[in-house]
């Protein structure tokens, strides 16, 4: 640690420089809102200066939600790095700076998170890791907690040891010399030790990582501890953030409830990834690479526009497609929960139909009709899936897989709606003749429709259905449809569309109509 003098020395004497964004917990949050498209949110503090302005700002471009930052009057921190070879040595300059207190933290800034990630270099702050512990535990917010430096380690190994022996921390990270410092000489070699005391206080999951020998991790109830080597055939520019990278993709593995030693790859990855280019923000050719090795080759070109995410999205789901197999997709009202009178029925016509056609129920995966029928296929004991969306109708629906319906691993994530549908239509196509899908729109509203013509239209220039039929069905409870079907007449009447085009639409009003119509299509 030096004083802002030394490090006007330093730059000086370097004589040119490259001035970016960063710290621990700031690149681990930009890493996972940036690279996995996780909301993130960073609480800490920056000066009324040039250095914090352009801090906020930086991450805020990067996807960091920075509105609850504390802004104060004095010098925002920094910190001088040297590189030289892949290698480098960092100095920070804290001393006079501004720093977040207790006080900053507010409940609100806790709620709706599933995950804290607190630095240890949140010790610099008098009281302000034990706030925020206890501000997570008031709000159900499972805590990570990331050692922060050997230097940290060395000053609070103490009061590290006593927040792990809290029982108040899920997930522990650090590097082998962070582990060794905690553990000290006497306590055994680190970092085998350290993941046994970590998850011996309490622990879900510790992870200790190795450099270019990869990373070591342990979780509850494993006997063994997990490893993954570092990926090899890289040109490393730069070290910085390797670790911080690493804990963002380990973080995003946890998220999706991925097991372990995925979790341990996609760290690698991201670690690997950051270390190809200057500094701890990974390059557009980085998360290129890291994709490759994800979602394999189609990838390979993914750059960071709206197209590439739009493109990494569907990879993402004809992955999940391929592993459950396609079958029966519903759609319907989100806003149709249990009280409505269309719930129960929806519910046992996912079930019933499970059972009749034996093949997986896939939806958008939100609330309403659509767990509705998938309740009723779990209910069944048959495979389930999901293409979620950020936002159902009504209401905002988190990206993050929390307390759900659908299992973890039967889901997709999705921040724009084309991948989504293209996803579920496909989720539906009949690939021979021994194939069982269908279609089937349960009563719902603008999304539903948008769906339901998108389908006819597709059947309509032969895009779908042309090798194979598949049974397109709508579920009209009570009349629900009948002013669509009103509509359909009219637009005959009028000459716009012909009869014909809606030759392969079939109006039901029960579930025992559709149950036997299904039964003649498949000839069951």
């Amino acid at each position: 640690r030096i004083e802002a003098a030394a490090v006007q020395a330093v730059l000086v004497q370097a004589g040119e420089f490259i001035s970016k964004a960063g710290g621990s917990a700031a690149n681990v949050l930009r890493s996972l809102s940036q690279g996995f498209q996780v909301p993130t949110r960073l609480l800490g503090a920056a000066g009324r200066d040039e250095w914090g302005h352009m801090f906020v700002q930086s991450l805020g471009r990067c996807g960091v939600q920075m509105e609850a930052m504390s802004e104060k009057d004095g010098p925002t921190g920094r910190c001088v790095i040297v590189t030289c070879q892949g290698q480098r040595t960092m100095r920070t300059a804290m001393a006079d700076s501004v720093r977040a207190t207790p006080e900053d933290l507010r409940p609100g800034d806790f709620q709706g998170a599933d995950w804290l990630l607190l630095s240890g270099y949140a010790l610099y702050g008098e009281g302000l890791l034990q706030a925020a512990l206890q501000q997570a535990q008031a709000a159900g917010v499972k805590v990570a907690l990331d050692l922060g430096s050997f230097e940290v380690v060395q000053r609070y190994r103490e009061e590290l040891r006593a927040v792990i022996e809290s029982g108040q921390v899920a997930l522990v990270t650090g590097n082998d010399d962070e582990a060794a410092a905690l553990m000290g000489a006497a306590e055994g070699a680190a970092p085998e030790a350290f993941l046994q005391y970590a998850v011996g206080s309490g622990a879900s999951v510790a992870v200790a990582t190795l450099g270019d020998k990869g990373c070591v991790a342990l979780s509850q109830g494993e006997g063994e501890p997990v490893r993954h080597p570092a990926y090899s055939g890289i040109d490393v520019v730069d070290t910085t953030g390797a670790g911080d990278s690493f804990a963002a993709g380990f973080l995003f593995g946890l998220l999706q409830g991925y097991p372990l030693k995925r979790c341990c790859q996609i760290g690698c990855l991201a670690g690997g990834a950051v270390v190809q280019a200057l500094g701890a923000e990974v390059s557009d050719a980085g998360w290129s690479w890291m994709n490759s090795h994800m979602h394999g080759e189609l990838a390979a070109s993914v750059a960071r526009s709206s197209v590439a995410a739009v493109q990494k999205e569907l990879l993402q789901c004809y992955s999940l497609i391929a592993g459950i197999g396609r079958g029966v997709v519903y759609y319907g009202s989100a806003r149709l929960k249990e009280d409505s009178p269309h719930w129960a029925p929806a519910m046992e016509l996912g079930a019933a139909v499970a059972e009749l056609l034996g093949v997986a129920t896939w939806t958008g995966g939100g609330p309403g009709m659509m767990e509705a029928a998938t309740r009723g296929a779990i209910s069944a004991g048959k495979p389930v899936g999901g293409i979620r969306i950020q936002r159902e109708a009504g209401q905002t629906v988190r990206l993050v897989q929390g307390d759900h319906y659908l299992p973890k691993e039967c889901t997709a994530f999705c921040n724009f709606l084309s991948p989504r549908k293209v996803a579920l239509v496909d989720a539906g196509v009949r690939e021979s003749e021994e194939s069982r899908t269908a279609y089937i729109f349960l009563p719902g509203g603008l999304g539903t429709m948008d769906e339901f013509f998108e389908i006819l239209t597709l059947i309509q220039l032969k895009k779908l259905g042309t090798k194979h039929a598949v049974p397109l069905i709508l579920v009209s409870y009570g009349g629900f449809y009948d002013g669509l079907q009103k509509f359909i007449d009219g637009c005959v009447a009028q000459g716009v569309v012909g009869q014909k085009e809606y030759a392969d639409l079939t109006v039901l009003d029960t579930n025992e109509a559709v149950l036997d119509y299904l039964r003649k299509f498949y000839a069951l």
